[in-house]
C-alpha cells in the first residue's frame, strides 16, 4: 500500500511537466529564428529545388527579409529541373500553364501575365525564352519567381543573321534552340540557335542590349551538304553548346568575340557513317551538369547510338541507356524514368512524341 501510494505524486508531477513541456513548443515563435539559421535553412532547400526556397520565403515576413529576393535573374534560382508544358502558343483561356518536373514527375498550375501577347520559343536551364508580340521584343521569364527581361527584338535577329541568297523575303529564321552563358558578374548572355531551311546561325544579347551579336561559326563550317550543319542545341550549368551533324560538340565563347570552339569529336569507329541521313542532339543525361550526344539515322531516324559528353577530357565516349532511370524525349528533354510511370525507362523516343509529353499524353507512349 505505502509503494502504490507513493508512486501518485510522482505521476502527477510527470503529467503537469509533460503539459509544460507542450505548452513551451506551442508558445515558441518561429518567425524571430536567427536570420542567419533561416538563410543556411533557406540554401539547403535551394540547393534541393529552388520551389522549397520559394515555400520557406512564404512563411513569414521575417524569414523573407532574412533571405535573398528570387525575382532576381541569378543563376541561383534557375528552375533547372522544371519544364514547361506548352507549345509555341501559350494558353489563352484564362487557365495556368503547366510545368513538370523532370525528376519527379511533380506538377505545378502557374498562370502567366498576359499571355496572348506572347509566344513561347524555347527553355534555357528552365527559363522561358518567349516573344512578345506586339513590340517584336524578346523576353527571358524565370516562370517560378517571375523574374523578367526584355532582350532586343526579333528584327535585330533577322539583321544579324541574314538571310541566304535566294531566300524569300517572307522567310524567317526559326529558334530551334535557347540556352544562357554565365560569366562572372553573373548576367546571362541569351543564345539562340536559328535555322532558314538548310541554313543556320547563332546570335546572343545580353538583357539591355540594343542589338544581337553574330555568334562566329566558322569552327563548324567544315562540311558541304544541303543540311544544317547545327541543328538545335543545349544549354547546361551556364553553359551553351551546340551538335554538328557529324556528331562533334561545340561551345559558345563570348570573349574576345563570341565564337564557336569544339569541346568534343567523333574519332575512330565512332566516325559519322554517311552524315546524309544522321541527324545528332545534345541532352541532359539526368545528372545535374551531364550531357548526352544522340546520333540518329535511318528512315524515320529511329535507330540511334548515344554517347557521354566529356568536357574535362574533350572526348566522347559510348553510353548505355540500361539501367540508368533515364528516358529521353528528343530534340532536348530528359527525364527521370521512375518520375513517369507511363513512358518506359532507359529507352529515347523520336521528336514527334516530344508533343505528347508536353500535352502530358503520357499513355500512349507506353
Amino acid at each position: 500500500m505505502h509503494r502504490a501510494a507513493s508512486k501518485q505524486p510522482r505521476r502527477a508531477a510527470a503529467a503537469v511537466a509533460t503539459v509544460e513541456v507542450v505548452e513551451d513548443m506551442e508558445e515558441r515563435d518561429w518567425a524571430q529564428l536567427l536570420p542567419d539559421l533561416v538563410r543556411k535553412v533557406a540554401d539547403d532547400l535551394l540547393s534541393a529545388d529552388v520551389t522549397e526556397y520559394i515555400r520557406l520565403r512564404a512563411v513569414c515576413k521575417p524569414w523573407r527579409n532574412s533571405t535573398a529576393n528570387p525575382s532576381l535573374l541569378h543563376p541561383r534560382f534557375f528552375p533547372r529541373k522544371w519544364l514547361l508544358v506548352a507549345g509555341e502558343e501559350l494558353r489563352h483561356d484564362g487557365e495556368p500553364e503547366r510545368l513538370v518536373n523532370v525528376r519527379t514527375g511533380a506538377r505545378l498550375r502557374i498562370r502567366f501575365p498576359t499571355p496572348k501577347e506572347y509566344t513561347h520559343h524555347g527553355n534555357a536551364e528552365g527559363l522561358l525564352v518567349l516573344h512578345h508580340s506586339l513590340t517584336d521584343t524578346v523576353c527571358l521569364l524565370n516562370p517560378l519567381t517571375m523574374a523578367f527581361t526584355d532582350l532586343p527584338s526579333m528584327s535585330a535577329v533577322y539583321d544579324v543573321a541574314l538571310p541566304p541568297p535566294g531566300a524569300a523575303d517572307d522567310d524567317a529564321w526559326t529558334i530551334t534552340a535557347a540556352g544562357v552563358v554565365v560569366v562572372d558578374p553573373p548576367i546571362p548572355t541569351v543564345v539562340l540557335s536559328l535555322t532558314l531551311g538548310t541554313h543556320t546561325a547563332i546570335v546572343c544579347a545580353e538583357p539591355g542590349d540594343n542589338f544581337w551579336r553574330a555568334v562566329d561559326m566558322s569552327a563548324a563550317d567544315d562540311i558541304e551538304c544541303e543540311l544544317p550543319v547545327i541543328h538545335g542545341g543545349l544549354s547546361v550549368q551556364g553553359r551553351f553548346f551546340v551538335p554538328t551533324r557529324a556528331g562533334d560538340v561545340l561551345g559558345v565563347e563570348l570573349g574576345p568575340q563570341p565564337r564557336l570552339t569544339y569541346v568534343a569529336k567523333q574519332a575512330g569507329e565512332d566516325a559519322p557513317m554517311n552524315g546524309l541521313n544522321e541527324r545528332c542532339y545534345l541532352v541532359p543525361s539526368g545528372k545535374d551538369d551531364g550531357m548526352l550526344l544522340m546520333r540518329t539515322w535511318g528512315p524515320g531516324n529511329i535507330y540511334y547510338n548515344v554517347y557521354t559528353v566529356d568536357l574535362g577530357n574533350s572526348s566522347l565516349t559510348p553510353h548505355a541507356m540500361g539501367g540508368t532511370d533515364t528516358t529521353v524525349f528528343l530534340p532536348s528533354v530528359t527525364v527521370r524514368s521512375s518520375g513517369f510511370p507511363n513512358v518506359l525507362p532507359n529507352q529515347a523516343y523520336a521528336e514527334e512524341n516530344m508533343e505528347l509529353l508536353l500535352h502530358g499524353d503520357f499513355n500512349v507512349l507506353v
